[in-house]
């Protein structure tokens, strides 16, 4: 089951909550070495919910 976390409003903060999250994950940068903090808010959410989706099928595994 994926758990709902509200960051704090405003997108700038969302951002950087996003990045907080995905370093506590481990992902600081991705397959061609972009940095999550040259990341726009839309590409950290997809990322987020790509790895919250893929630790939830390894937990059903």
């Amino acid at each position: 089951m994926l758990m709902s976390v509200y960051p704090p409003e405003g997108s700038y903060q969302e951002r950087y909550y996003l990045i907080d999250q995905l370093r506590d994950l481990g992902y600081t940068e991705d397959a061609f070495g972009k940095r999550t903090i040259e990341m726009t808010l839309p590409e950290l959410q997809q990322i987020f919910i790509n790895l919250e989706y893929q630790r939830e099928c390894a937990l059903e595994n």
